[in-house]
């Protein structure tokens, strides 16, 4: 037992090899920094003399086993359109990282960055910011970049793309059985009937308040109990639809119905009578029950 345990260790050990060095000082880090301030500003002239003449970009997390890699007039071109289309363009460091200098002794040097790519589009308004992560490979003399090897979620990519094109994302409805159930659960509550009005949401139905912290949620017994509180102080004269409400049934994500309301109140103490605008939001299940509801209005006026 004790041989194999040497053995092992022995091996462990002879498998260990430095294959070069790390710095986070190096004039290939000052070079990258030039690269990235000359892209962001759209200076080809400083670009083409970084990058060498076969220098090749490339997605580090593309699938396609064909792709060759973006040219150096390619990489000057989508410098171009990023400095020129963009506000507030920046490319920084994320958090508290810092680049690499990587000597292998085989490859040559790379340089490693974990940076965010910022900017704003000056035609839709759109915002891109998304962590980017890249690699550098020098020249042999270190002087020029040779390759660039880019990690970056090409997500937010495409939704940026898109928002250059009319895309629809389902249909629009004035009337239908999802608005009358919230009408349903609406006229319920302003005849007091409280049994008819939570029968319209599942049993478990999240319920949003924008008064209250963002995020949190109460259930379906916290929200009656709340609304059977409010009605020990304040009487309901009429909830009035105001406008119509919408129903939007998205394209593989979900339904819901918009709706605005004058909930007219009085109070049962003072006799004063206040109006409220409320803006609600309901999503559905499959079985037409409110799943979620989240509430907007003004809760200081029931102060």
């Amino acid at each position: 037992m004790i041989a194999a345990i040497l053995m092992f260790a022995m091996v462990a050990t002879a498998q260990k090899s430095n294959n070069g060095k790390i710095f986070d000082e190096h004039p290939g880090i000052e070079l990258m920094h030039k690269f990235t301030k000359a892209y962001v500003a759209g200076d080809k002239a400083t670009l083409d003399t970084i990058l060498t003449d076969d220098f090749r970009g490339y997605n580090g997390l593309s699938t396609n086993k064909d792709y060759k890699g973006k040219d150096k007039q390619g990489l000057i071109d989508e410098s171009t359109y990023w400095s020129s289309q963009l506000k507030g363009f920046k490319i920084t460091k994320r958090g508290k990282s810092y680049p690499d200098a990587l000597e292998y002794k085989e490859s040559g040097t790379w340089i490693d960055t974990w940076d965010v790519f910022y900017g704003v589009d000056k035609e839709t308004g759109f915002k891109i910011e998304t962590p980017i992560d890249r690699s550098f490979i020098l020249s042999k003399d270190g002087t020029q970049i040779k390759s660039m090897i880019v990690r970056v979620n090409m997500a937010i990519f495409q939704k940026y793309s898109n928002t250059f094109n009319t895309i629809e994302n389902g249909t629009i409805y004035k009337d239908h059985a999802y608005i009358n159930t919230v009408r349903t659960m609406i006229s319920a509550m302003e005849l007091g009937d409280l049994d008819l009005t939570y029968d319209q949401f599942a049993d478990d139905a999240k319920f949003y308040d924008i008064n209250a912290p963002r995020g949190e949620s109460h259930v379906k017994s916290e929200e009656r109990a709340q609304v059977e509180n409010l009605l020990t102080t304040f009487e309901i004269m009429s909830l009035d639809e105001y406008g119509y409400p919408d129903y939007l049934a998205y394209n593989g994500d979900g339904s819901t119905v918009l709706s605005w309301w004058n909930f007219r109140l009085k109070n049962k103490t003072s006799g004063d009578e206040i109006v409220i605008f409320v803006h609600l939001s309901h999503d559905f299940n499959e079985a037409g029950q409110i799943t979620s509801q989240v509430a907007y209005y003004n809760g200081s006026l029931l102060n």
